[in-house]
């Protein structure tokens, strides 16, 4: 085995009970229903029922687990499975947030933290990270993941995942299984409709797309989740190519497959499947190990062994992966949890303090015009807009567990800061045309030294199947903006949203821009951490903002042209160029970079070239600062990106002071893919980058040979 929490000797166990079961309680491993009523206790004690998943509670938990465990044949423990996108009763920046903080160890940090919670209240698999790369900001799930980028998804899959599955001390088992999702190629739904068709060509997918869950894979996941959407003509949901051939057989997956909800019997839906019986026979040969919620499994495969030989050692191959996890949790050894993890584990003052830092650290400052940021005490600041006190919208979409009532608004974090006045006034609303608040805001905003504005977008807007054709400021809040600039106060919006944005009036009519996200619990707090210069502005986009809606698909690894971006004017409206670029974040300090080296100017493909930078810190401002390099393959075989990111590294700067940052980069990094989907390291000369963003133009060349 090469996951490194499903070892062999889980495997044999998992042979071994296998060998003792019926057909049915085979068939009940693979089944999986939402919620629990008492109906079906029946069906959990006769083995039909294996798995359950949005329970959660010592109390249910356990006496689920009593009946699977103490009142069945077999004794076999079950599943408990949760959707946990950033974090469980203590609630983090939402997922695209800490993506923007380039911060592995945090990111591991708040899924450890999830994972712990998770455990305490007999949550034993986490329904996360997603990880699909998305470069369709319309699509509202981009809020759960990482952004446009395969190298920077995959490195941030990889820590959620080491999080999740952190090593429980007092078991020596992990706390939780992560369940990597949607596999595969879900996050270019066409139009950004949720669940719909993606069409991706071969070499796009395997040489990006495929990246971000091969950082999941590589990290141990032990499951992932089959994603709705129909891929390039085939229903992923009961495509043997894509879940047997590509994620075990190409990628080397061994956990186990569950399918997402009710997809399996939608295999009717596209128009593959004739009835449930047929979709239940496409979903198990195609390699979906666990049905989710629709019950076809349970109802049609006793009957489907009699007819097709295949179906019999396909349901043996689920099952085995499927105990094998199990074991891997101990759960056969710790089925039960006691209610003392819970008072341990629960919402500590060390997780609401990391939750804290989370949100500062995922802070990207996108405008400061005349260093209006960071904010000066003995000052009177005028607040206003939609989102400034709210707690819902604070706390983040997908939040099933989180309390919005321990959410800390950005206005209680203000008032409570020393050496200012605050006055405010709500404004206007999230969107439509009433202006009634217009007048208090703007004459409270004329007793003020300078505005700060809340805005962008709610909770609501991002998020399952939330997608939006206008991802621009709602005209209301731009309409009292423009009111607000005739003042002459400098004005600071504080931008909340879960996706990019086509916000250019917003960038023209302010004068620093800091967008936080959705941010958590700790929101408040957090934001006030960096507005006050407690902590400076270190984030960075983890994808593109369009000037508007006309330019997408915007990102910035795209292919040469024949006729370049900077000869041929792409729009005669609009620049080309993008409001603010993958991975752009300004800073309060000065930061400056120099002496750009590589130890060797020729490599081997299979060799590791030693990159190095000095980064200056030219302020009077400690900071940390988000070293990224970029690699430019300069003439190739095939058509390759303008850059791509191939390492990062964030590290702390001192004021007025000079850090050197190295780099080890495998030459299998410098690869492309081919027609053929070989990924192979070309001998050529090769260009790289090393900044503070994508637009980086310093550079070194070196040569594979």
């Amino acid at each position: 085995m090469k996951n490194k929490y499903i070892r062999e000797e889980h495997v044999q166990k998992a042979k071994e009970l296998l060998s003792k079961m019926t057909l049915r309680e085979k068939i009940g491993q693979l089944n999986l229903k939402d919620y629990y009523a008492e109906s079906d206790a029946d069906a959990i004690k006769c083995g039909d029922l294996g798995n359950i998943f949005f329970v959660t509670g010592v109390e249910l938990t356990n006496k689920l687990q009593k009946m699977a465990v103490e009142e069945t044949r077999l004794g076999i423990p079950m599943l408990f499975g949760f959707d946990i996108i950033h974090g469980h009763r203590t609630t983090f920046p939402i997922p695209i947030a800490t993506a923007a903080s380039w911060d592995l160890d945090l990111i591991e940090s708040c899924e450890r933290v999830a994972a712990e919670e998770s455990y305490s209240q007999g949550i034993n698999w986490i329904y996360a990270p997603m990880v699909d790369l998305c470069r369709e900001p319309r699509w509202g799930r981009i809020a759960e993941g990482a952004g446009e980028d395969p190298f920077l998804g995959a490195s941030i899959a990889a820590a959620r995942v080491r999080g999740f599955q952190t090593i429980n001390p007092k078991t020596g088992y992990p706390y939780t299984a992560a369940c990597f999702k949607h596999f595969c190629g879900y996050g270019l739904a066409e139009g950004g409709r949720d669940y719909d068709t993606t069409d991706i060509s071969e070499r796009t997918l395997f040489g990006e797309y495929l990246k971000t869950y091969q950082g999941a894979i590589d990290a141990g996941a032990m499951s992932t989740m089959s994603s709705f959407n129909c891929l390039n003509g085939e229903p992923v949901s009961g495509s043997y190519h894509y879940l047997t051939e590509v994620l075990r057989q190409r990628m080397g997956f061994e956990g186990f497959v569950v399918s997402d909800y009710n997809a399996i019997m939608e295999l009717k839906n596209h128009r593959t499947a004739a009835n449930d019986k047929d979709a239940a026979h496409i979903g198990i040969l195609a390699g979906n190990d666990m049905d989710m919620t629709s019950g076809v499994y349970l109802r049609h495969l006793e009957e489907l062994v009699k007819e097709d030989p295949r179906v019999m050692e396909k349901i043996d191959e689920s099952v085995t992966r499927i105990l094998s996890v199990k074991y891997a949790l101990g759960l056969f050894e710790h089925p039960y949890r006691t209610g003392e993890e819970e008072r341990e584990l629960m919402q500590t003052p060390a997780s609401l303090a990391l939750a804290r830092k989370a949100a500062a650290q995922s802070a990207v400052l996108l405008k400061n015009e005349d260093n209006t940021l960071p904010l000066k005490r003995g000052k009177t600041y005028f607040v206003t807009g939609p989102l400034a006190d709210t707690r819902e919208d604070n706390l983040g979409m997908w939040c099933t567990c989180g309390d919005a009532g321990d959410v800390v608004t950005p206005l209680e974090a203000l008032k409570a800061q020393p050496g200012i006045e605050i006055t405010f006034a709500h404004g206007c609303d999230y969107e439509g045309y009433d202006t009634a608040g217009f007048a208090e805001a703007i004459e409270k905003a004329k007793n003020a030294d300078e505005i700060l504005f809340f805005g962008g977008e709610t909770r609501d807007w991002t998020g399952e199947n939330h997608n939006k054709t206008h991802i621009t400021i709602p005209d209301v809040q731009l309409m009292l903006l423009r009111e607000l600039k005739k003042l002459g106060k400098k004005i600071i919006f504080v931008l909340m949203t879960g996706r990019p944005l086509a916000a250019l009036e917003m960038d023209q009519l302010s004068d620093a821009v800091l967008c936080v996200w959705h941010a958590g619990h700790q929101a408040g707090n957090g934001i006030c951490d960096v507005l006050f210069g407690d902590t400076a502005p270190c984030g960075k986009l983890p994808f593109t903002f369009p000037r508007y809606i006309g330019q997408i698909p915007v990102y910035y690894a795209q292919y040469s042209t024949g006729r370049p971006k900077k000869d041929y004017q792409r729009y005669i409206d609009s620049p080309a160029e993008p409001l603010y670029p993958f991975g752009y974040g300004l800073s309060y300090a000065k930061i400056r970079y120099s002496d750009i080296h590589v130890t060797k100017d020729a490599i081997q493909a299979t060799d590791t070239l030693h990159a190095s930078v000095k980064v200056h810190n030219e302020s009077d401002v400690g900071t940390y600062e988000v070293v990224q390099v970029y690699f430019r393959d300069v003439v190739s075989t095939y058509a390759t990106p303008e850059r791509k990111l191939c390492a990062f590294s964030k590290v702390w700067v001192d004021a007025n002071s000079t850090v050197d940052v190295s780099f080890d980069i495998p030459a299998s990094r410098f690869s492309m893919m081919t027609p053929k989907l070989e990924e192979i390291v070309e001998p050529g000369d090769f260009e790289l980058y090393i900044g503070t963003d994508s637009t980086v133009t310093d550079f070194v060349r070196f040569r594979v040979v």
